[in-house]
């Protein structure tokens, strides 16, 4: 039982140093291809098609909504393409006109990019850092239970007494 004990401390020190480290590969990923759409991409009008709301619930605790909103534009090759976008902003109706920024290869991940837009650098800098936190802590742990695992292993130089009284 003992010897359980520093292994799963070390298993739950790499999860949290795993769990960040995914989190800010999805969000570098995330931010190059909006960096790739707006920058390097193509713009059409788009239109707001659709706009819904869903409610979720965890059980007992409370609800949650969250607003869709379903927008159309033609690719610059004649493709009627829909798509999602959960950036869009809060304020948009059914039949707005917003400009669209896509991608030629997959037109089906464009996003709304409002005038004024600008890459969310200093947003994806704020999520790194405070990630980094996490992965620091969690390699600070990793290490620690590998040492706690060892500290395990020494015990074994240790007169045994046998059970006597001492």
């Amino acid at each position: 039982m003992d010897s359980a004990i520093p292994v799963l401390f070390t298993l739950v020190a790499v999860l949290i140093t795993l769990v960040p480290l995914v989190i800010a590969v999805r969000a570098g990923r995330r931010l190059l291809w909006i960096r790739r759409a707006v920058h390097g991409g193509l713009r059409a009008e788009g239109r707001c098609v659709r706009v819904y709301t869903t409610v979720g619930s965890t059980g007992e605790g409370p609800t949650h909504s969250r607003q869709h909103f379903v927008f159309a534009f033609r690719t610059a090759d004649g493709r009627d393409v829909r798509f999602e976008d959960p950036g869009a902003p809060g304020t948009t109706i059914e039949g707005d006109h917003l400009t669209v920024a896509y991608v030629p290869e997959a037109p089906e991940r464009a996003l709304v990019v409002p005038a004024g837009y600008r890459v969310p650098y200093g947003q994806l800098a704020l999520t790194f850092l405070f990630l980094a936190i996490f992965i620091v802590l969690g390699i600070v742990l990793v290490v620690g239970g590998v040492q706690v695992a060892g500290a395990f292993d020494d015990f074994s130089g240790y007169p045994d007494f046998g059970g006597e009284g001492v």
